[in-house]
């Protein structure tokens, strides 16, 4: 026969054992909550750089003359399509809920295109031809204000794509177009070309502020706390970049006119950014 005293005890060893277990399942699932919890909403801030590529699309095109005996289609200019590489440099600013993520990203922009004109003059006689080609190259630096919407497609782990989209805003810090001339005399009936000289001119007055709208692509990796984010993306602009009617240079006598010209941009990015709500170890966030 088994004391009352011992079956007392028993039941109240047993009671406390119950108890405490119910204390750590509890603790664990709460511990479990608030990471989740406090992972599902983020600050993150840094510093980003990239490379661009610049198409510049005319959509009106101007000349400084106005043909009467042959078409002024000869007097468009040929653009080359994403073929000088730019720079930038900026911020990233980042406030992540649940998957994702709206992103200012304010940076200092020289974006680059070039192209290229020719004009002829033909004489009575049609040995006696004379061309200038203008081959030049336009740079902008722009301050650009972009607020992205992101989205990541895997919201666990170190490494997460994501898909994003959004807009900008372009103002016009400088522009400067620098200018070959090349000329080619016909009249000796072997072409004799000369170099007509190079310079560069600034052209601020010939651009405006210009808006637009972007997409694109990247992955962050995250180790430690900081986050590696690496994006392309691609710019176009819905409005005009420059002015119209504005032909205040020197090569304005020599029909040297800007196109209304509308911007799409590449962009190439690698950032590093900042957790404000900084993780412990214990927790091993990342």
């Amino acid at each position: 026969m088994i004391p009352k005293d011992s079956l007392l005890g028993n039941r109240i060893t047993i009671v406390s054992i119950l108890f405490l277990l119910a204390l750590t399942s509890e603790g664990q699932y709460n511990g479990k909550k608030s990471l989740e919890g406090f992972l599902d909403t983020q600050f993150w801030l840094g510093l980003k750089v990239g490379v661009n590529y610049t198409q510049a699309f005319p959509e009106t095109r101007n000349s400084g003359f106005s043909p009467i005996d042959y078409s002024s289609d000869s007097l468009q200019k040929n653009y080359d399509d994403f073929a000088l590489p730019g720079a930038h440099v900026g911020l990233e600013m980042n406030f992540y809920h649940k998957g994702f993520s709206i992103s200012f990203q304010p940076a200092y922009k020289r974006s680059r295109y070039q192209y290229n004109s020719m004009l002829n003059w033909r004489g009575a006689n049609s040995g006696n031809r004379f061309e200038t080609r203008y081959d030049v190259e336009q740079r902008l630096d722009l301050i650009e204000l972009p607020l992205m919407l992101k989205y990541d497609i895997i919201r666990s782990g170190k490494i997460r794509p994501f898909v994003m989209v959004g807009g900008f805003h372009s103002r016009i810090a400088s522009a400067q177009k620098d200018v070959e001339v090349t000329q080619i005399d016909y009249s000796s009936g072997t072409p004799l070309t000369s170099g007509g000289g190079n310079t560069t001119l600034g052209v601020k007055d010939s651009f405006r502020a210009f808006s637009g709208i972007s997409g694109g692509v990247g992955v962050n990796l995250d180790y430690w706390n900081i986050r590696t984010v690496f994006e392309v993306n691609y710019k176009r602009s819905l409005s005009s970049a420059t002015r119209q009617n504005v032909s205040q240079n020197e090569l304005a006598s020599f029909g040297e006119m800007s196109d209304e010209v509308f911007l799409r941009d590449i962009n190439i990015s690698l950032g590093f950014v900042f957790p404000f709500r900084f993780i412990n170890s214990s927790l091993k966030a990342f």
